[in-house]
């Protein structure tokens, strides 16, 4: 992420629009000259990043073959080569000794995956950069695996897009120790009450509602009802605490 460039690239309308509100919002979070993006996904967030100035270089990671050669053949067409590159391989495992990175971005996968691939592979990683993460779903074991790492969650929000919710957890250097309630709602997230945040946690709540339901009437699971019971009284007790 080398922050300023030497020439200035004209961006035409169709790629300003190129990322959703989510992306865009994970890039606002990106710091320092140098990101590594892993599952770059036809380079979408490198090339937005390094075209509107916010980093000077970029590194994409990729496990798929498919993605990874629209990944190359992206960053081609919008001129880019000597600013990103791709790399073929399996998460962390991109990353080598001389890497100087600011920030790493994992988005758009299961947070468990998430999890994975920074416990398996942040070996490989040069200091402590920071961590912009947008797990699709289950953000619990991302925020445990950033506590066992020596991080601490600095920033969080809940974006709505359509019918979906999306967390982005940002994490920077720093030891830190959550409850449960934190784990699985995020610190920030439960200190700020984002409008987003709160209808996330009533969707899920009348979700897990529905489930409680269909059990009592055709399970005789009684382990998974209580299961049930406990993350409805949870989800209750966050929405009615209003000075989380």
């Amino acid at each position: 992420m080398w922050r300023f460039l030497f020439f200035v690239h004209q961006i035409p309308m169709e790629e300003i629009q190129m990322l959703d509100d989510r992306l865009k919002k994970v890039a606002s979070f990106i710091e320092g000259d140098t990101f590594l993006d892993i599952g770059s996904d036809h380079a979408y967030l490198p090339i937005y990043a390094v075209k509107n100035r916010m980093v000077q270089k970029a590194i994409c990671g990729e496990v798929v073959k498919g993605p990874y050669e629209s990944t190359v053949e992206n960053i081609r067409i919008h001129g880019l080569a000597d600013r990103i590159e791709a790399r073929f391989g399996s998460g962390l495992e991109v990353v080598s000794g001389d890497d100087d990175i600011d920030s790493i971005t994992i988005c758009g996968m299961g947070g468990p995956l998430i999890a994975d691939i920074l416990r398996s592979g942040f070996k490989n990683v040069n200091g402590k950069p920071r961590l912009v993460l947008q797990p699709n779903t289950y953000s619990y074991p991302v925020r445990r695996v950033l506590q066992e790492m020596g991080y601490t969650i600095t920033d969080e929000t809940v974006l709505r897009h359509g019918r979906h919710y999306y967390e982005i957890i940002v994490a920077d250097q720093g030891e830190a120790s959550y409850d449960e309630k934190a784990l699985m709602f995020g610190p920030v997230n439960l200190r700020r009450r984002e409008d987003a945040f709160i209808q996330k946690q009533e969707r899920e709540l009348e979700h897990q509602r529905r489930i409680l339901a269909n059990l009592e009437v055709n399970s005789a699971k009684h382990g998974k009802m209580d299961e049930i019971r406990e993350i409805i009284d949870l989800l209750e007790e966050v929405l009615q605490d209003e000075g989380s």
